[in-house]
């Protein structure tokens, strides 16, 4: 049963022309902004996987994060989590120790990767800011906030 005549969500009823702008203009925009932002941290010599994996790291206690709840946490399957990581730690930015008892396992950050993630740092804000802030105004920002906090 319906409750709101406008929501569509179950009735298997193709998008409306204005829906369908709306939802290609979104996805042109995001492009364009998550492109940005690639291409900014790629002028860092990082990708945006790996920028994601040390920032969490980075803000994580002492720089730990078990694997299992970065990958949570990232969303990722187990096996794509671990490719990342081994391709990480062969470039020094991270290490993996035996967190206890079973498979648990910690990752860490190393020196390398905090360098690594400051100069990529920089270039981040600034193709955020230049890809995704800049034409939204004050009430564009709080709008979108509102509605990506509601998920």
């Amino acid at each position: 049963m319906r409750l709101d005549p406008m929501d569509k969500s179950e009735t298997g009823e193709p998008l409306s022309p204005g829906e369908q702008r709306l939802w290609r203009a979104f996805l042109g925009w995001s492009e364009r902004a998550t492109g940005a932002v690639a291409k900014g941290l790629a002028a860092a010599g990082v990708s945006v996987p790996e920028f994601e994996i040390l920032a969490r790291l980075d803000a994580a206690p002492h720089g730990r994060l078990g694997q299992l709840a970065l990958g949570e946490d990232l969303g990722w399957s187990a096996s794509r989590l671990s490719h990342q990581l081994t391709r990480m730690s062969t470039r020094g930015l991270l290490a993996r120790e035996a967190a206890g008892t079973g498979r648990a396992v910690e990752v860490i950050l190393t020196p390398q990767g905090t360098d690594l993630l400051r100069a990529a740092q920089r270039l981040h804000a600034d193709a955020v800011r230049e890809g995704f802030l800049a034409g939204l105004g004050e009430e564009g920002r709080r709008v979108l906030g509102e509605v990506f906090e509601r998920g």
